[in-house]
């Protein structure tokens, strides 16, 4: 029988990221799960970069978001509103960024629950577009399970990701009753 908690996908993927985001969501740590969530969105990044590249940039993050976060309504974020975003939150808890101060972005607000998951009114302000922080869960699962499927339908890309897998956090059993 397979040990399907050794899988970098059941072990960093389901049992990891999404478990993660996933109790923060369950215990009204919203902001918690914003950042696990931008977390993830980088780490994903990092496996889709190109073969030759070592270090996740910016440009993975931004590309990664634009080809995978979707969401049901009209209004959608890009990936350079996500990536200011993330700076905001990761480097100084806010919604402020360089990316956002020199306009490069929008600014993101967060509400709990929303739909549609995200409200935009340039009449009120153009530099601010609220998101609702489950339905920013719910698209980047669904991001996550698409990009998993384009990935491991090429080998050249799937043998990539293989190899990088192994450089992420994996929880393992230990046996501490080695004799």
């Amino acid at each position: 029988m397979t040990d399907l908690h050794r899988d970098p996908v059941v072990n960093v993927i389901n049992n990891g990221i999404r478990r993660g985001i996933q109790v923060a969501l369950d215990n009204d740590c919203f902001g918690s799960a914003v950042i696990l969530i931008y977390a993830g969105i980088d780490a994903m990044a990092f496996l889709n970069m190109p073969g030759n590249q070592e270090d996740v940039e910016s440009c993975d993050f931004i590309e990664w978001v634009d080809k995978y976060i979707k969401f049901p309504c009209k209004e959608q974020l890009t990936g350079n509103d996500l990536y200011g975003a993330r700076c905001g939150m990761l480097h100084s808890y806010s919604a402020f960024s360089r990316m956002s101060r020199n306009g490069e972005c929008r600014n993101i607000g967060y509400m709990d629950h929303s739909v549609p998951e995200i409200r935009f009114n340039p009449e009120i302000s153009k530099s601010l577009v609220l998101v609702s922080i489950e339905g920013l869960a719910k698209a980047f699962f669904e991001g996550l399970d698409k990009f998993l499927i384009d990935v491991f339908s090429k080998k050249e890309k799937a043998d990539i990701v293989e190899e990088r897998f192994k450089k992420l956090v994996h929880t393992l059993p230990i046996n501490l009753d080695v004799k």
